[in-house]
């Protein structure tokens, strides 16, 4: 849970987001390429302060410091784009991002009453296997700490097929549209972001249908930073129930020396 000083900095710095601002920040090489990864290491990270040695973004979970940070790289430019969020709850960083750099902004959300149908421009009821727009609708579409969960087990109801989601989102994506998801390693969701198996991860984009599939690897070199541990909550709740197809050896080594860190994905449709 957000403390009430954390939830009042989140609403401030989504309220004040400015895109120039981040395009001064992000407009830039801010990774290095390491094994077909993109690293973004805590101590070269542009919200890194050098002074403090800390990270600059004052408020969540290392985290959720992390998700700020690669919104604000990835979505402050949106001239003349119509955006889609997957998922998009009360969060409104992105939302004013995409607002402010000139873009649309509209969302769907399975929590949302299925009577309310979505718009351009407002959200409604939706979600990754049934987004209700016509095909190549829009220039981009992007789901904050979400995909992990679409494929989850322990939420208590079906979880959907990955290659569904991916498809349906591929349907609504104009040619050349883009799409930006970002998840936690080592904490919650389906298996394969829980063990961070990157390669069956990178797999749900079809090579026949998406080109330029990048990820980013947020926080996995944290140093100077502190290492952020799984919750106790993930480790003996969540785990048991959605990790089935990994050798328990494997499971162990994640269970005692996994740390917390994030992946952002891009693609673009073929």
């Amino acid at each position: 849970m957000h403390s009430k000083k954390d939830s009042i900095l989140k609403r401030w710095h989504s309220f004040r987001v400015n895109p120039k601002k981040c395009a001064d920040k992000w407009g830039h090489q801010y990774w290095e390429e390491a094994d077909g990864y993109r690293v973004v290491a805590c101590k070269h990270c542009p919200s890194f302060d050098t002074q403090a040695s800390a990270c600059s973004i004052n408020f969540g979970s290392p985290l959720r410091k992390c998700v700020v940070s690669s919104i604000e790289a990835h979505l402050y430019d949106c001239k003349n784009q119509d955006v889609l969020e997957v998922g998009f709850g009360r969060f409104m960083l992105a939302r004013n991002l995409i607002k402010r750099s000139g873009g649309t902004w509209t969302g769907v959300e399975p929590k949302r009453p299925k009577d309310e149908k979505p718009e351009i421009g407002k959200g409604g009821h939706g979600s990754a296997t049934d987004i209700p727009f016509p095909e190549q609708t829009f220039d981009k579409v992007f789901a904050v700490q979400s995909i992990e969960h679409w494929g989850q087990k322990a939420l208590g109801f079906k979880p959907s097929s990955y290659s569904d989601c991916i498809a349906e989102i591929h349907r609504v994506l104009k040619p050349g549209g883009t799409v930006y998801l970002d998840a936690p390693i080592h904490f919650h969701g389906h298996e394969m972001f829980i063990m961070g198996d990157l390669e069956k991860i990178k797999a749900i984009f079809r090579s026949d249908q998406w080109k330029n599939v990048q990820i980013e690897k947020w926080r996995e070199d944290c140093e100077p930073l502190e290492p952020y541990r799984p919750p106790e909550n993930c480790l003996n709740k969540d785990w048991p129930i959605e990790i089935t197809s990994y050798p328990e050896e494997e499971v162990t080594k994640a269970r005692e020396t996994g740390l917390v860190w994030m992946i952002a994905i891009t693609a673009e449709k073929i």
